[in-house]
């Protein structure tokens, strides 16, 4: 949940542009919104998108490699700051521009394609569908390694119980020699 509510953001906003109170800092001491360039931001989104400007986005976005360089390669160009491009493009957070700097300014373009977050794992369904798609030589071999796996799983089995069974046998004669 978003700290100010729809309501009082469009309240705000309103009163900003009636004219009657004035500055930014009034309006947001009126209101009790803690810094005014957070009143400034929401007039500029109400401005440019309207009621929607002010709206919490549900989904998260996803922006391509090339979208954010070309973001980067504006902001340049026109020598905006992050917030005025943010504002241009219809980004939410002007951070989120300062963020794709950054990755630039390190790690190049490619820092920029890299994905967020924990790579998905493969479902089962998926897993079948991969194994259906063997060629029938692929095919004879995943069946050649399974039975070679489960030999080598019957072995150590082997070994660990005689191995426990020969343990088991030394210790009780240790106990008979006390």
């Amino acid at each position: 949940m978003s700290k100010y509510s729809f309501d009082l953001k469009l309240e705000v906003v309103k009163d900003y542009l009636s004219g009657e109170i004035g500055s930014y800092k009034t309006i947001a001491k009126k209101h009790g919104v803690i810094n005014d360039s957070q009143v400034k931001e929401w007039v500029k989104n109400y401005e440019k998108h309207g009621e929607e400007g002010l709206k919490k986005k549900s989904t998260k976005s996803f922006y391509s490699g090339e979208f954010k360089l070309s973001v980067l390669q504006y902001r340049q160009y026109h020598n905006c700051s992050y917030r005025e491009a943010a504002n241009h493009f219809g980004i939410r957070n002007h951070a989120t521009i300062a963020n794709w700097q950054r990755k630039y300014l390190d790690e190049g373009f490619e820092g920029l394609n890299k994905s967020i977050g924990r790579p998905s794992t493969m479902s089962e369904n998926n897993k079948r569908k991969n194994a259906l798609n063997l060629t029938k030589s692929e095919k004879e071999e995943l069946i050649k390694l399974r039975e070679e796996n489960e030999f080598l799983r019957a072995s150590l089995a082997y070994e660990k119980k005689l191995k426990a069974l020969i343990q088991e046998r030394e210790q009780k004669t240790r106990k008979r020699r006390k």
